[in-house]
């Protein structure tokens, strides 16, 4: 293997099976790529596929172009390292190896956190329960939590129109949610775009931004919600850090869960937003390939060192 370019595969085990819409998640699966930079430092880049999203190769394929990347051969014009490669070109990796920077504000997702009041910004997944059960459960759920927060509620598509024409109708009222996130599938992206224009609370689309292949065509189309954006799914990280610099109160970077080596990127770039950040590490906090400043209650970005990404990639 070329001691230029290099790529691993990375499993990493969540402490408890993650469920979103019909799919349980155990193991995440994801291939990180290294390559030398002209300043002589290692930039990182990631593949990191999720279960139900559109667009996303298979890790047999990357395997496959990978193997092909490391010995400099010509790769497709449309190939599955897009999100990779242009991560490596991303300006945050040219940072000082020492210097912690800004801090980034954190939205909790709830299933994974223990100590929820130290938190301004909680996400809960929808769409797991029979509808007037779960409805039950988040209005007891909210009940708990300081006035002054806000809530996302995330459905990865799997209401119907009728259910989120009731959820609309329950939680009208209830001033703490920031928004309902994909509430519908993408092939209803149609009747999303025109509920939104008149929904009583505000919508954010997810996965409809990767089917779509990047939030500019989003907005080209008409969204005038929120943006949940994860880089590491799309083939330009450059296209997803400029829309944020645009629309900054609009955006939201959310995490795929990556490996610590594209959750540096990902917490690099949530600096261009100025909503709170849809990332975590909790679900591997107990693995011994962490970095303890991804666990850090006041995350900086940068968090970690060229040293450390350098030293963990030799551990892995």
């Amino acid at each position: 293997m070329n001691v230029c370019r290099e790529f691993k595969l990375i499993k990493q085990k969540f402490a408890r099976p993650y469920t979103f819409s019909s799919i349980t998640w155990k193991v995440r699966e994801s291939i990180v790529l290294r390559e030398k930079s002209q300043t002589g430092n290692f930039v990182y880049g990631e593949i990191a596929p999720v279960p139900g999203f559109p667009n996303q190769s298979g890790l047999n394929i990357v395997q496959e172009e990978c193997k092909k990347w490391v010995n400099y051969q010509s790769l497709p014009l449309q190939n599955s390292l897009l999100p990779a490669l242009s991560c490596m070109k991303a300006d945050f990796w040219i940072t000082s190896q020492e210097k912690r920077g800004q801090e980034i504000q954190k939205s909790i997702l709830s299933i994974f956190n223990s100590s929820e009041n130290n938190f301004f910004s909680f996400k809960k997944k929808i769409g797991l329960l029979p509808i007037s059960e779960e409805i039950t459960e988040i209005k007891k759920w909210l009940s708990g939590l300081p006035v002054s927060c806000l809530v996302r509620l995330d459905a990865n598509g799997s209401l119907s129109i009728d259910d989120l024409r009731i959820w609309l109708e329950e939680f009208q009222d209830e001033n703490r949610i920031q928004y309902i996130e994909q509430p519908l599938a993408d092939k209803f992206r149609e009747e999303l775009f025109l509920i939104a224009e008149k929904s009583p609370i505000p919508l954010a689309i997810d996965e409809s931004v990767i089917a779509m292949e990047g939030p500019y065509q989003a907005k080209n189309a008409g969204w005038k919600g929120f943006y949940v954006i994860k880089p590491t799914l799309l083939s330009d990280w450059s296209d997803s850090i400029n829309f944020a610099k645009e629309n900054k109160e609009k955006t939201v970077f959310s995490t795929s869960f990556e490996s610590p080596f594209g959750y540096e990127a990902l917490v690099r770039a949530c600096i261009h937003s100025n909503l709170d950040a849809g990332i975590t590490r909790e679900p591997f906090k107990n693995l011994s390939t962490e970095l303890t400043c991804h666990h850090s209650h006041t995350l900086s970005s940068p968090a970690a060192t060229q040293f450390e990404l350098d030293e963990l990639w030799e551990k892995i």
